[in-house]
Formats: C-alpha cells, structure tokens, sequence
C-alpha cells in the first residue's frame, strides 16, 4: 500500500441523507480541496487555515457540483496524522458521486476498504487492537457490543496489556542483569519476587481471558431457544421480549410447526431468539419434524429458556423439556401463567425456576436479568473493565499467560530460560499492539472495513 499518495472516498453509508461526507487524506489533500472548493467571499485556491469550518461551492470540470461545509485538519492533527480534508455536502448518491469525481480529476486516488484506519495505524496514532475496536463499533448490533466496541478503541485494552508489559521489562531487567554480569555487585531481584511479579501478570491475563466468554456474546450475539410443550406461551414470550408481534399466538396447541427466528436487543445484548415446535408426545407427522427441528434448535444454540406451564399439572413432555434443557450449557427454567392459580409441582430442586406471566407482562425484569447473566456478569455489564471480543487477542493472551506461568516456574532452574521466556511474552504483546506483524495479519484485519473509514 502506498502512503505518500492522497486518497478519497465517501465515509457514509449508501443511500439518500441529508447529508453525505467525504474524506481526504495524504500530501496532497490540500491543495486538491483548495483547489476546488471555494468558500463565500473568496476564490478558488484560496488557501485554508487548519480546524476551522467553511461555507462554500465545491466545484469540477464541469461547474459546480453542491454547496458544501469544508474543514482542513493539519498533519499531524488530524485521524491519519496526514493532513486530511472532510467536505460535507447533501446526501444524494448523485452528488457524492460527483464530488468524488472531482476529487480523483484532481490527483486523488479512490481508498481501499479501511485505509484511513490503516493510515492511523501505520502512523502511529493507534496501535493494532485500537484500530480492531474502530471496525466493532462501525458494526455493533447492540448497546452492549457498542460499549466493548468503544472501550477497545479508546485503548482500555492496550492500557491493561501496557501495565502488564511494564512489570514484565522490570522483571527482565533483573534477570538479564544477573546472566550479564554475575559477577559484579549489582542487587537484582530475589527468585521469589521474580516469580510473584510474573504469576500476577498471568493472572491479570487470565481475567482478560475469562472475559471472552462474555465478550463474544456481547459482539456476535447471542442465540436463545425457546422449548417447552404446546401452549405453555413460547410464542407470547417471544413476543413479549421483542415487544412486537412476530410469532403467531393462538390457544390452539400446535399452532408453531416451524423455527420461527426473531433478532433484538435485550438489556444491552444482540439476541436471536428462537421460537420452536411444542414438544408434544404423541405428535402427528407434520408435529414430529417440528419437534425434530426444536431439538436440533436447542442442541445448536448459545442458551435455552425451558418453558412450562404453571397452570397445568407436571406431564410427560415436561420432563421431555427439562431433560433437554438439562443439556444445554447455559439454560434457564421458566414457569409461565403466574396470572392464574398454580397446579405444576416443581420436581428439581437444583434448578430454580423464574415465575413470569407474558399475558400481564409480569416477571420479565428478572427474566432479562438472567438472559444478560448468560453472557455477563452483572457486575461487569455496567463496570468500566476491558473485555475481550476477539479471538485475535484471546489466542495471544493464552500464549502470554503460558509464557509467563512458564517463566516464573523457570526461574530457580535457570535465569537464562526464564528471560527466554519472558522475551517471548513481549513478543507475543507486540503482536497484539500491533508493533510485529505481518501483511497476511493486517489484510484480515483491514478487509473487514468499509470504504471510507
């Protein structure tokens, strides 16, 4: 990729808009926006001060093409540390179109997908994980993953892995200077505080490690099936969470035959959350392949809600139900029909069902409490700590935590191997800041970009 060149590209979506914007970045963004534009009062190749916001006509070959707002940022303060030009002008696809035509008549050069960022990056405005936090935001489903999203790119993560990297030259300053100069009165660290610092490193790693569990959710989303037996409110519960009509709701058993898949947001969280066939123990054909699909349904997804209907009293396919459920990795039971006089008897005491009723919207608090539970804690939903979303990072994490666990073992047998290792935990932090890496590593990461960021 060339860096010295000027680059162009319009950085809102598609579409009609009140407004469109465009970006310019490289040597030449001024004198390409100066040379087009001219702001009230002036003439084009007016020269423009940096930071500072203009009115004006921004104009091609062939006359002028809108009326535009104009800021020129100077190297090196601007999102590249390039000088950069962003022109906003009104939405049309027809008009940004022609202003980008201008802007490339004009010397410029059409951006790749995520060349700005990768500017940034290669500049050094941000390192590595920043710029992967900049791409999580553009594509957040949800609240929550927008906050992780955010808190990566402003450097929450970077700065836990800076402490981390400083504890570790600390430590290999010691043990470099005992191998170098044995001899020579220098008063290095004892094995004991060597090993101290090095096992809470690993395990400042390993709470950034566990966070992933969480974290993926909080990025990708998180599939929830619903089960449970024929009219015990599966389809008014999916209603009711999503707070719209998506699901069919009849008293007639049986009325779901099929997934019905519904995506949204709960306490902060992207669901797909999954209405499923009544598990019903004589079914007839048509019943049995939607029952078949439940299963698989409740085998493939992240979480399940057993369902159970707290009217009736406790059937055979209840125990269908909570013998699935059971399975699951992450479940929760659900007693429905709070609204009306309780005739099920509970029979497992290990699992604690929540009591709701979807017909007078009463118990979904807690309900959406233990969902957000799935993939957080509490805690940790409204707290300012990093979480981990990426496999990237969690991979060089558990390599750090490895080499760190490894070198504080190393440390009684052989300075030299653990300052072996410990080199190797700065170079797996290089690969995360992105100090080390390579071409293959930035194409993944970059191609993930649209136009324009």
């Amino acid at each position: 990729m060339i860096l010295d060149d000027t680059i162009a590209a319009i950085a809102t979506p598609v579409g009609e808009g009140g407004l469109g914007v465009i970006r310019v970045s490289g040597f030449d963004a001024h004198r390409i926006a100066a040379q087009l534009f001219c702001r009230k009062g002036g003439k084009p190749g007016d020269p423009l001060e940096s930071h500072r916001l203009y009115f004006g006509t921004l104009c091609g070959s062939a006359g002028p093409v809108d009326e535009v707002c104009v800021v020129y940022m100077q190297s090196p303060r601007s999102y590249t540390r390039q000088d950069m030009v962003e022109i906003s002008c009104h939405g049309s696809p027809a008009v940004l179109r022609r202003a980008v035509n201008a802007l490339l008549n004009a010397g410029a050069r059409m951006a790749e997908p995520g060349e700005f960022t990768k500017r940034a990056f290669l500049s050094g405005r941000i390192d590595l994980s920043q710029a992967e936090g900049v791409i999580d935001l553009i594509k957040a489903r949800s609240e929550g993953a927008a906050r992780a999203a955010f808190g990566l790119m402003e450097g929450g993560l970077s700065r836990r892995i800076e402490a981390v990297r400083q504890k570790l030259v600390w430590t290999l300053s010691h043990l470099e200077a005992s191998i170098d100069f044995p001899d020579e009165e220098f008063v290095t660290a004892a094995d004991g505080e060597l090993r101290r610092t090095l096992t809470e490193a690993a395990r400042r790693l390993d709470v950034l490690i566990k966070s992933y569990d969480g974290g993926k959710f909080l990025k990708h989303g998180l599939s929830l099936a619903i089960i449970g037996k024929p009219n015990a409110g599966k389809s008014s519960l999916l209603n009711a969470l999503l707070e719209e009509e998506r699901a069919i709701v009849s008293g007639i058993p049986g009325t779901t035959r099929d997934l019905i898949r519904a995506e949204g947001e709960l306490s902060g969280l992207k669901v797909e959350l999954i209405d499923t066939a009544g598990l019903n123990p004589s079914p007839d054909e048509v019943e049995a392949e939607g029952i078949r699909r439940a299963l698989k349904a409740a085998e493939t997804a992240d979480a399940v809600i057993g369902l159970f209907d707290g009217s009736r009293p406790w059937e055979k396919s209840d125990t269908t139900v909570l013998e699935t459920l059971k399975k699951a990795r992450l479940h929760l039971a659900v007693i429905n029909k709070a609204d009306m006089p309780q005739r099920i008897a509970w029979p497992d005491a290990a699992i604690s069902p929540v009591h709701i009723s979807v017909k007078e919207m009463r118990g979904l608090d807690p309900l959406l409490k233990k969902i957000a539970a799935f993939a957080h804690d509490a805690e940790n939903l409204n707290s300012e700590e990093p979480v981990v979303t990426r496999l990237r990072h969690r991979e060089i994490f558990c390599r750090i935590a490895e080499d760190l666990r490894r070198a504080a073992a190393e440390v009684e047998l052989g300075r030299e191997l653990a300052a072996a290792s410990v080199w190797d935990a700065l170079e797996e932090i290089k690969r995360f800041t992105g100090e080390s890496y390579t071409e293959e590593v930035l194409s993944a990461i970059f191609d993930e970009f649209c136009v324009g960021k």
